[in-house]
């Protein structure tokens, strides 16, 4: 039980990156590529599907293992495990507010 625990964890951990609304972590990627290796924009089109591809194949990937946890839980663990999540998400919310605060105040 306590593996299936790391196991939920750190799938909900990586789907934050992945699966957030607005997610734009591939074009993000890219671009930080563009400026540092000077891609041309055949490269970068090319990088932009394969980060696209990749993205789905995780979100797949972690649909099929929830399936698969749901199975194994009770729905009263699968409630507490969706409560987790959604704490995770607001201190995600919190951290990401502060960040965009102190980024403006450095930049003054």
């Amino acid at each position: 039980m306590k593996k299936l625990a790391i196991v939920a964890l750190a799938i909900f951990t990586t789907s934050a990156f992945a699966y957030g609304p607005g997610h734009k972590g591939g074009e993000n990627m890219v671009e930080r590529l563009e400026k540092k290796l000077e891609l041309s924009e055949a490269q970068s089109t090319q990088l932009k599907a394969i980060f696209q591809e990749q993205g789905e194949k995780m979100k797949a990937l972690h649909e099929e293992t929830q399936d698969k946890m749901n199975k194994v839980l009770t729905p009263e663990q699968q409630e507490k495990l969706a409560e987790m999540k959604e704490k995770r998400m607001e201190r995600r919310e919190e951290r990401k507010e502060k960040w965009k605060e102190n980024k403006g105040k450095r930049e003054e």
